[in-house]
């Protein structure tokens, strides 16, 4: 009986020990696995990183390529195309035209910047009220090439077009893309500080909005990585604050903004004889939104307006008015107007139309990314 016992308990150790030993074995197991699993996120999460990290190469919504220009605008300063292939070289022709026409010697860099974005910003589609010669491919909206032959542009083409300008002047300027790859605009460098500049944003209204404005201000709509690309805190050079007039009190506003839009007016700025104390802040911010609503019920357009800071650490109140001026029109003669519905009324039958030209989005350059 005594030496059943003892072989049972000699059992159950032996079993114990071998549980536990498999135990032991599948825990080591567990913690490699683990560490395989954390080795591979880390890796993706590095690799995603590496990615987002840099100016060029970079897909932006998952169709749209950063790509560098350097080669083009070198041989522009250089004077020397022999190292570019038959697209660079029609893409400089085109580009040196373009800066020709709207930029002079005796400018300065602000105003050659300045220059540009208009260009940009009101006359990239200016030939698209009637026919377009459509790119081959999608990707033609993202680069300079495709920009200035078709003048068709996504915000990548806006960006990189930008650039291109920039560096041809001589002028520093980044691509900069969001946090999340879905958007792009540029930084520039103007008198040793850096300004963000989105074209995109600012497209078929060239109104100053998204024109040369520091980090805090564009953080309010974008994202991006703050650590990897440099800081944007200049205010000289940003249009509004340029050109801010003086008012009495925030109770000025609503019948400055009033005669500015009367006058047609896009960008208008103020700051304020007393500043505005922290106490008063408050009714500011509600005057100003007051005032947004008036002008989107009562005119054609709507107001945008950011509150910033001078160097002289005064708020200075920046608007822009928007006109929804719709899509463009058609004028044809009735006779050929009725010719034209009658013909596919004869393919298709009856059908019901629009009394205006229909036009969707990707006609006008208007895809995000």
């Amino acid at each position: 009986m005594k030496k059943s016992v003892k072989a049972l308990i000699i059992i159950a150790v032996i079993l114990l020990f071998a549980v536990t030993l498999s135990s032991v074995a599948m825990g080591v197991l567990a913690f490699r696995n683990t560490q395989k699993i954390q080795k591979t996120i880390d890796e993706s999460l590095n690799k995603e990183e590496d990615e987002v990290l840099r100016e060029d190469d970079v897909c932006i919504a998952d169709t749209y390529w950063i790509r560098s220009t350097k080669p083009i605008s070198d041989a522009y300063i250089s004077g020397d195309t022999s190292a570019l292939d038959d697209r660079q070289k029609e893409t400089l022709k085109m580009a040196s035209d373009i800066l020709a026409s709207i930029t002079t010697d005796e400018m300065t860099p602000f105003e050659k910047e300045k220059a540009v974005y208009e260009w940009l910003t009101t006359k990239l589609k200016s030939d698209t009220s009637i026919l377009t010669v459509i790119p081959e491919t999608d990707e033609e909206a993202d680069n300079p090439y495709g920009v200035l032959k078709y003048r068709n542009a996504v915000c990548v083409g806006y960006a990189t077009t930008f650039r291109l300008f920039m560096h041809m002047m001589g002028i520093e300027c980044m691509v900069v893309h969001d946090s999340s790859l879905g958007h792009s605009w540029d930084l520039v460098k103007l008198d040793g500080e850096w300004y963000h500049t989105d074209c995109y944003f600012d497209s078929d209204t060239g109104s100053y909005y998204g024109f040369n404005v520091t980090d805090q201000i564009l953080a309010q709509d974008h994202s991006w990585n703050r650590a990897f690309f440099p800081h944007a805190t200049g205010t000289k050079y940003n249009y509004a604050v340029m050109h801010a007039v003086e008012l009495d009190d925030i109770y000025a506003i609503p019948q400055y903004v009033k005669d500015q839009i009367d006058a047609g007016e896009k960008c208008f700025s103020c700051r304020f004889k007393s500043g505005i104390k922290a106490e008063d802040e408050p009714a500011a911010k509600q005057m100003v939104e007051f005032v947004s609503e008036a002008v989107g019920s009562t005119s054609d357009g709507y107001l945008q307006y950011y509150w910033s800071l001078d160097d002289q650490g005064n708020y200075v109140l920046s608007m822009f008015h928007s006109v929804n001026n719709g899509e463009p029109d058609i004028e044809l003669p009735d006779d050929v107007y009725e010719r034209l519905r009658n013909a596919v009324e004869d393919a298709f039958g009856d059908f019901e139309y629009y009394d205006e030209p229909y036009y969707n989005d990707y006609t006008y350059g208007r895809i995000y990314g």
